[in-house]
């Protein structure tokens, strides 16, 4: 395991169980040399010397761990693309920071920039000084500078006193009288009379359309001054200072853009319908169709019901109604199963994971389903939200970290989307230096961002937590992703983790610090799929928790290999380390550092340093092949005085061919990784 200290690459080792180390104030690291480490002036430091002076093969042990450079730390090694899987991580409301997407209005080519609907609006007071309005949510904000807007929490609505005439300028308008004028509002415009009624100016319409917009709902005139009026509509809030001749909005920083979903990151799907799409950093309406509300009409047909929740992955389709009932279909929507109970309340969100389809979460009001399984059974999986109406889902499962949005604001929580596993999510709000509103959608998008929709207040974006740490468990020989095996050494990147435990087994913690852990996986481990939980002290005092997917076989081969993808090995008979640029002779013994060759015989604890004399020997059958060619394994035991490796000794060929080759080891029919040792025909001259 690597790290990079003032441009130079460290190795840490389990550094209880490699003699010669000593602890500084963190973990215990070995500068990356031609040939092995040295000192270096920091608070973490290598002594040289090995403190047991052993010889051979053991004693050159020393040189070679300090070439195991795997990669440099979170990268994979060479030659490999294969990404580490990412942790459950139980994340902390402080610890996000979000930045708004654009504004809170859209451009509609009115007289100003548009919101949403205001339901009401009134000045404030005798004196007319301030201006309140009432959005659609039912939220009252109010204006003394009709610029800035703030929450006010005590006001109530105010109706306008109505006035009767012989003559509205359209059925249904209401009229107000201000002073010697009167003015009216009806549904598509706003009107005024200076002769009592019995005419009327348009006072919005031109080119038979509202240029603030239509869907009127109240008038408004300023107590001193009846020139004054502002009007609400579906477009928002608007103002005119001359007696309706001119217009301006007043919504620019009216909490008050109603989106209700996310079509993508940048793509919002407001109340009404419209999609709007930010260009130049402002909310635009764009063509085209919500996808949801067409999925629903589409797979609604088929299912003879109206739907309220639909999401689709390949053919594998998911659909929820307002009584509750809850279906899947896996051929695109011929044929259906519904699940056996229908839910309390309207199924109002569902999210399908697009790689493994049979994995889906539905919302139904305040409570979370899950289905791993493709819909045919459902188990609820809300555990201890806060009681709240959920309206959007997004997760990641090989990560088991699920988001919700919900009307208390953004959550997160672990949840193994793999199997039916524990239904405990230990939810944290999220939604740190948000406003305090009701969360509409959450979005996990493919660049490590989380956007989330809030009512009013628009669109937000913020690294998503769980992969901010990137915590990822990897096998301790090349950093890849692969199973592991009884005794062999694994590596956490990106946390410190303290204690780890798995249904009642402890896996002892070798190393830490703040980038990374190695641990064991015990020799009594079985076989199987398991969810590694994994403790650490956070910042501040605050408890981390991890749950990682781990799987452990009889045996899972892998070589330890350098930065550069090159084996760890030295020749048996000199002791010297072999890099890439020292040949392998022809007839010669080498000796390869690996992990995962599982159980051993006699027996051996876990955690403890192999004994330098007669260390235990592998207890399966051990292979290696030299370009397809199998060799001779003369011994595989426990690496003397260490924790977790293995010590592979092979006989070469006595006649090879000049060059690179290609050695692999294998047990159980598994394959380690493949690396090449460039060979020489001829042993040197004595």
């Amino acid at each position: 395991m690597l790290a990079i200290v003032k441009g130079h690459l460290y190795l840490m080792n389990n550094l209880r169980r490699i003699r010669g180390f000593r602890r500084g104030s963190g973990a215990i690291w070995g500068r990356i040399g031609t040939r092995g480490m040295c000192l270096h002036d920091t608070d973490v430091r290598f002594l040289t010397a090995n403190a047991r002076k052993a010889s051979g093969w053991a004693g050159a042990f020393l040189s070679i761990i300090a070439l195991a450079a795997g990669s440099v730390y979170g990268q994979s090694a060479a030659g490999s693309n294969t990404p580490a899987t990412s942790a459950q991580l139980t994340v902390s409301q402080a610890s996000i920071s979000w930045k708004r997407v654009a504004g809170t209005t859209i451009d509609l080519g009115l007289a100003g920039a548009a919101s949403g609907p205001v339901v009401g609006l009134w000045y404030a007071g005798d004196t007319g000084g301030g201006l309140l309005v009432q959005t659609e949510s039912g939220r009252v904000f109010e204006t003394a500078d009709f610029v800035h807007w703030r929450l006010n929490t005590v006001a109530s609505p105010r109706l306008a006193g109505s006035v009767t005439t012989s003559l509205l300028p359209e059925p249904g308008a209401k009229v107000q009288a201000a002073g010697a004028r009167f003015y009216a509002v009806g549904t598509s415009n706003v009107y005024a009379s200076d002769d009592n009624g019995k005419t009327w100016l348009n006072l919005t319409g031109f080119n038979n359309r509202s240029v603030i917009g239509g869907g009127f709902t109240a008038l408004a005139v300023a107590l001193r001054n009846p020139q004054e009026i502002s009007a609400a509509n579906r477009f928002g809030v608007w103002r005119s200072l001359d007696g309706g001749l001119s217009w301006r909005g007043l919504n620019e920083n009216l909490p008050n853009l109603m989106v209700r979903r996310l079509a993508d990151r940048r793509t919002a799907v407001l109340a009404d319908g419209t999609l709007a799409s930010v260009e130049g950093g402002s909310w635009t309406p764009i063509g085209g169709s919500d996808a949801e509300l067409a999925l629903r009409a589409r797979l609604g047909a088929t299912v003879h019901a109206d739907l309220t929740a639909a999401a689709l992955a390949g053919t594998t389709a998911y659909a929820g109604t307002a009584t509750g009932r809850l279906l899947a279909s896996h051929d695109n929507g011929g044929n259906w199963r519904e699940a056996p109970l229908a839910q309390n309340g309207g199924i109002t969100r569902i999210w399908v994971d697009p790689d493994r389809p049979d994995t889906a979460l539905a919302a139904a009001g305040t409570r979370l389903l899950r289905t791993v399984n493709g819909g045919q059974f459902w188990d609820e999986v809300t555990g201890a939200l806060p009681s709240a109406q959920i309206h959007g889902i997004a997760a990641d499962r090989s990560a088991g970290v699920v988001y919700l949005a919900t009307d208390r604001g953004v959550f997160s929580g672990n949840l193994s989307l793999n199997d039916a596993g524990a239904a405990d999510p230990n939810w944290k709000a999220i939604s740190g230096d948000l406003p305090a509103a009701p969360a509409w959608d959450v979005r996990l998008n493919t660049d490590n961002t989380l956007t989330v929709a809030l009512d009013g207040y628009g669109v937000f974006e913020a690294p998503a937590p769980h992969r901010t740490r990137n915590v990822r468990i990897v096998s301790g020989a090349d950093l890849t992703e692969r199973p592991a095996a009884p005794g062999s050494l694994i590596s956490v990147l990106g946390a410190k983790v303290e204690a780890v435990r798995n249904d009642g087994v402890t896996y002892p913690v070798l190393a830490s610090s703040d980038q990374s852990s190695q641990l064991q996986v015990p020799f009594e481990a079985t076989p199987g799929t398991f969810s590694l939980t994994l403790h650490s002290a956070g910042e501040q005092g605050s408890a981390d928790s991890w749950s990682l997917p781990l799987t452990v076989k009889d045996a899972a081969p892998a070589i330890f290999v350098d930065g550069e993808g090159a084996p760890l090995l030295l020749d048996s008979a000199s002791g010297l380390v072999l890099d890439s640029k020292t040949a392998v002779n022809a007839g010669s013994t080498v000796e390869v550092l690996a992990t995962g060759l599982g159980k051993v015989t006699p027996e051996w604890r876990t955690g403890v340093p192999a004994p330098l004399d007669a260390p235990p020997a592998v207890s399966g059958t051990v292979t290696a092949f030299l370009d397809g060619r199998p060799i001779e394994v003369t011994r595989a035991v426990l690496a003397p005085d260490y924790v977790g490796y293995y010590l592979v000794e092979l006989a070469i060929p006595a006649i090879v061919n000049r060059g690179a080759s290609e050695l692999r080891i294998v047990m159980n029919g598994v394959e380690s990784n493949r690396v090449k040792l460039f060979l020489e025909p001829n042993l040197p001259s004595q």
